[in-house]
């Protein structure tokens, strides 16, 4: 009965020096991170020049429709019913056309959702090694994201973002 009992003491007063331990938190802004990195800005520039040329292959898409159009209004009092059906099937196909490259680019796998998870993949490894660098250093045993909106209230002091950007900037 005493082992018992002095084993349950024991846990007892291992669990209080556990739980007196304080943890140190931090938190960061990721948000914050992501539009201030160099690294992040770079991306952002490649991918809206990607979106520049996927816009202009729509727009020159719209014109062709436009030109076809256009092209038809002119020609349809004088174009037989097999000529204007004939039009009209090439304007529609055009248009089909242009709703099909719309989906490729912007769809939920489409080109667009691609190459920004492609240029965000490096980026978001570089920011979690930051992360875990800051927290090393500084020994930290948890850093949150407070952009992510669970965070109600913390001090300004346990923010890091700056840090970790520093961190961040200075990784090759």
């Amino acid at each position: 009965m005493k082992k018992i009992v002095l084993v349950i003491a024991v846990m007892i007063i291992g669990l209080s020096a556990l739980c007196a331990e304080s943890s140190r938190l931090a938190y960061i802004y990721a948000d914050r991170i992501m539009t201030e990195s160099k690294d992040a800005q770079e991306a952002q520039q490649l991918f809206q020049a990607d979106q520049a040329v996927w816009e202009k292959e729509v727009q020159e898409l719209d014109a062709e429709i436009e030109r076809l159009q256009n092209e038809y209004e002119t020609r349809k009092l004088t174009l037989a019913e097999a000529g204007k059906k004939e039009q009209e099937n090439k304007i529609q196909k055009k248009i089909q056309d242009r709703q099909n490259i719309v989906q490729e680019i912007l769809g939920e796998n489409g080109k667009a959702a691609q190459r920004n998870a492609e240029l965000l993949e490096p980026i978001m490894k570089k920011v979690n090694k930051a992360i875990e660098q800051v927290a090393i250093d500084n020994n930290f045993d948890m850093i949150i994201d407070a952009s992510a909106g669970g965070l109600l209230y913390a001090k300004p002091a346990l923010d890091v973002t700056d840090l970790v950007l520093e961190e961040l900037n200075t990784m090759e």
